[in-house]
């Protein structure tokens, strides 16, 4: 009995005179990302499969000490601006040959450093993560080992790691002055986690357009520590429980937004009629509520695909990026759920 030689690759690109790095790259699931075209990707495995040909990712990983899985942590998976992210890095990842292991920190930093530990433990070639906030020092621990660590829509002033964000402070900066247009100057400002950086830039847009237009900043205006529902739902009745009224609210999240119209039902207070109301971020249903919610729309297909695209060229090139930070322009979708107030409302 004849022994049959091994299949290789230069087997197959010499049947099919190609290249074998074309052979390599369709094998490893690269031949859209390098624009190769659909028949030739067909043609290629088609071949390999008749000749029995598989790649051995197992040992391709040894060889190369890859194990072509990435690893991506966000910190609320439940919040529609976190999934469309985590969607559209995982897709592309997906087409150029990656895995992906998804952890969901639950905003909080314990999960966050546990989660990085089993991610580097188990060998991940890189990690896309969106940080809780604060502490950060077991972050840079790994970062500063050369580990590829990318960041998206939050970042860390501390660290010199590369990111890709909105621009939180134009976002707010926007919708403030939207209510201010609409002849509002008692504006509460429903805060997400305070240490984090879309917070926090997103409070300064909104102290901005206060100074920018004579309105005094009242530090009881600002209520609020989570991006979440129930958060926005007990920091406005707080700030609609005030002797002097807010007749407006600015959300830093359109999830608190939605908790915010929940307490303004209950105390029987109408959208916009009584409390205008606008949330950052565009929630997918926002449109289709009893009163449509006017937002802030961050870019998050974007945001996900370019913080993703960002560690891929680090992970093929062996450096890190040359460009350390993207900042993407936000946009205000003017909606129903503001009302322009009278002289004698405001």
């Amino acid at each position: 009995m004849i022994k049959q030689s091994k299949v290789t690759m230069k087997n197959l690109a010499d049947e099919l005179e190609i290249s074998v790095s074309v052979v390599s790259r369709i094998l490893s699931g690269k031949g859209a990302a390098y624009r190769i075209s659909e028949e030739t990707q067909k043609r290629v495995q088609e071949t390999a499969a008749k000749r029995g040909f598989t790649v051995n990712q197992l040992a391709r990983g040894l060889r190369l000490q890859r194990t072509h899985t990435i690893g991506l942590l966000m910190p609320d998976i439940s919040n529609s601006i976190f999934s469309m992210i985590a969607r559209s890095a995982e897709k592309a990842f997906r087409r150029n040959g990656y895995s992906t292991i998804l952890c969901d920190t639950a905003n909080d930093g314990e999960v966050e450093k546990q989660a990085l530990g089993l991610l580097h433990d188990r060998s991940v070639d890189g990690i896309l993560m969106a940080p809780v906030g604060g502490e950060s020092q077991y972050i840079k621990a790994i970062f500063n080992h050369g580990f590829p660590i990318v960041l998206v829509d939050r970042f860390l002033d501390d660290l010199k790691i590369p990111y890709v964000t909105s621009n939180n402070y134009q976002g707010a900066y926007d919708g403030v002055l939207h209510l201010i247009d609409h002849g509002h100057r008692h504006i509460g400002f429903l805060q997400g986690i305070p240490d984090s950086k879309p917070s926090s830039e997103r409070l300064r847009g909104y102290r901005q357009a206060l100074q920018d237009h004579q309105i005094p900043f009242d530090a009881r205006m600002v209520q609020g520590g989570k991006f979440e529902d129930h958060d926005g739902y007990i920091s406005a009745q707080i700030l609609l429980n005030y002797a002097e009224r807010p007749t407006a609210l600015f959300s830093c999240s359109s999830v608190a937004a939605l908790g915010a119209m929940k307490a303004c039902m209950e105390m029987n207070l109408r959208v916009p009629e009584d409390v205008s109301l606008i949330g950052f971020d565009e929630y997918p249903y926002a449109s289709l509520l009893a009163t449509p919610l006017t937002t802030i729309a961050q870019q998050t297909g974007a945001l996900g695909e370019g913080a993703s695209q960002m560690l891929l060229d680090w992970l093929d090139s062996g450096n890190p990026p040359e460009s350390a930070s993207v900042v993407l322009d936000t946009e205000l979708h003017v909606r129903a759920s503001v009302a322009r107030v009278s002289n004698s409302e405001k």
